[in-house]
């Protein structure tokens, strides 16, 4: 799988791959997503993540410009059928990247982090032959999203939502 990109935009955000099992810098953020988890659990989880075989998982971590973390995003690869996505009869699978965690540290900025998070997500997907991104449904925290790619997002249920990569 290729995602050894550096992502910088006009924001101040920068995202890259979290490879380091120093879960340390991270720990505010992770507890937060994980406020019931001792740091011995959340560590093994980010372990498990980022040194999965066959990179069937990974981590981004969104910096701002002071090299602060502001939010972080863990997805999986996976295999959905195609009557899950389009609802229709066909018994196809396709592959896509599935956002498990987004977490955000200011309320101000989430939806900027989320954004920034998201696409680069996506170009992870499209790089790895990913038709679609399962995120969580989309409500106001994902307005940038659903502007941006609304002619894209396919709602799958009441709890998840995909954007369509081609």
């Amino acid at each position: 799988m290729n995602f050894d990109v550096e992502e910088s935009n006009n924001t101040g955000l920068t995202v890259s791959p979290y490879v380091s099992d120093n879960i340390y810098p991270l720990l505010p953020l992770l507890s937060e997503e994980f406020p019931n988890w001792t740091i011995k659990k959340i560590k093994n989880y980010v372990n498990l993540v980022i040194t999965k075989k066959d990179n069937v998982s990974g981590m981004l971590v969104a910096k701002n410009a002071s090299q602060y973390n502001v939010g972080f995003l863990i997805y999986t690869f996976q295999s959905v059928s195609s009557k899950y996505l389009y609802n229709n009869s066909k018994e196809e699978f396709s592959a896509g990247l599935v956002v498990e965690n987004l977490v955000a540290s200011s309320p101000i900025l989430k939806q900027q982090i989320y954004l920034t998070l998201v696409e680069f997500a996506m170009s992870i997907g499209k790089k790895n032959n990913c038709k679609f991104i399962e995120l969580p449904k989309l409500d106001e925290t994902y307005k940038l999203i659903n502007v941006k790619y609304n002619s894209q997002i396919i709602k799958i249920n009441d709890f998840r939502t995909a954007i369509d990569l081609f």
